[in-house]
């Protein structure tokens, strides 16, 4: 029989074209995840959740890495090229009052995690969303009284107009305000992650801390409700809620609320302490923080970010068991993190896009932070909410970053699956 001398030939070019079909079908296949995950950031968050019960965290976090590094890549060519162009997260100048925002519809009975997903608020208008500008000429903004609660500006680190100038945000049922936001571009090579803080008056406010009804907890352990208390949900005494850390199976670090201890502490982690008469603390389990009977609740998520002032030099270390089971901290995530200046009067919430840990760090430091740690990662997860109240005056939500915090908007007014922290006014 004569054998086909071109037949080497022809099946090197089959193989060429099935493994450049097979890197095609890969292309597509992560752009469609990185679609659901830019719009869809409850279901991918469920979606992921199977995942690791199926197939462990391990693999997830190799698929979810790929996820990540794909998404960036597309995004860098974005704005290198200049199809995007990065903006600030809310306008220059502030609206001179507080303002009522629309209500919005949520699962009254919660979700899995996340569970299905709750019909989001109407994206509140221009005019309803506290520090935005109205049609037309923005608005003054209000002159500070004497006794008003002021920060120093913070030095840009790039030329956003308005970045890092101190913008009121919550008010106390007089107009003061007791909480202020600003915003962050700390990376030169992501003019897109923009990091929103928020800095809260810990005179005047307290920071609590509630269990989610599913997470965190062992399995055969007990859980929390998962609400908040309808005393803190008072007209005018809610200010603000937001996300807590990792799931259990991402680092099984310890949490307690109410004298019910979900998980044990680690020591050595990061941990947030509150305390019976308002103190909150940041520092590590067994040094700056331990067995307390005056702590009413404690949270703890890996190592201390910022410790003394300084940035840790853990930060740099691109360890995925520092830093969750999900990526390492190479690879750009949404973030979010914790912080207390020096004196421990005020607390500071970070979020943002696209961040690794050593740009989070800088953006904590470059705040003011003295101590500080990481709260949780990744899209749907990472949630500020200001409440402010709606014609009826009940506690309507309006998300920090209304362009990225597209999801369940609500959530922490209903029973909600994993744990989160809340601020109210102080009791006078």
């Amino acid at each position: 029989m004569k054998r086909d001398r071109n037949e080497p030939a022809r099946s090197a070019g089959r193989r060429k074209r099935i493994l450049g079909l097979a890197l095609v079908g890969l292309l597509l296949g992560c752009a469609g995840v990185f679609l659901v995950v830019e719009t869809q950031p409850a279901f991918s968050a469920q979606v992921a959740h199977r995942m690791r019960e199926i197939f462990g965290p391990r693999v997830v976090a190799g698929l979810e890495t790929l996820v990540f590094q794909v998404q960036d890549a597309v995004k860098r060519w974005q704005y290198g090229t200049g199809v995007e162009q990065a903006e600030a997260p809310w306008a220059s100048e502030p609206s001179p009052s507080p303002r009522p925002v629309r209500t919005g519809t949520g699962d009254p009975t919660g979700t899995p995690i996340p569970g299905t997903p709750a019909a989001p608020l109407p994206p509140a208008t221009a005019t309803e969303r506290p520090g935005a500008s109205p049609t037309g000429p923005a608005a003054p903004s209000p002159t500070p009284t004497p006794d008003e609660w002021q920060l120093p500006d913070l030095a840009p680190f790039g030329e956003l107009a308005g970045e890092g100038a101190w913008q009121p945000y919550l008010y106390d049922t007089a107009g003061q305000v007791v909480a202020r936001r600003t915003f962050l571009q700390p990376d030169p090579e992501r003019p897109y992650a923009i990091v929103a803080v928020v800095a809260i008056d810990l005179a005047r406010t307290r920071l609590h801390f509630v269990l989610g009804f599913s997470d965190p907890g062992l399995p055969d352990g007990p859980r929390g409700a998962g609400v908040i208390p309808e005393a803190d949900r008072a007209a005018g005494r809610l200010l603000a809620a937001f996300n807590g850390g990792f799931r259990t199976a991402n680092g099984g670090f310890g949490a307690m609320a109410d004298g019910l201890v979900a998980l044990p502490p680690v020591d050595g982690i990061a941990t947030v302490g509150m305390y019976s008469d308002g103190t909150v603390r940041i520092g590590e389990w067994g040094d700056e923080i331990g067995e307390d009977p005056e702590l009413v609740a404690w949270r703890q998520n890996c190592p201390l970010v910022i410790r003394d002032g300084g940035i840790s030099d853990r930060v740099y270390n691109d360890s995925i068991t520092d830093w969750g089971g999900t990526i390492g901290n190479s690879i750009v995530a949404r973030r979010s993190g914790l912080g207390l200046d020096e004196a421990g009067e005020t607390l500071y919430y970070f979020a943002g896009p696209s961040l690794n840990m050593p740009i989070l760090a800088d953006a904590m430091l470059a705040a003011g932070v003295h101590a500080g740690m990481l709260l949780d990662i990744n899209h749907f997860w990472v949630h500020f909410t200001a409440f402010y109240p709606d014609e009826s005056g009940a506690p309507a939500a309006d998300p920090l970053l209304p362009d990225e915090m597209i999801d369940q908007v609500d959530r922490f007014l209903h029973p909600f699956a994993a744990d989160f922290f809340y601020v109210t006014l102080q009791e006078p």
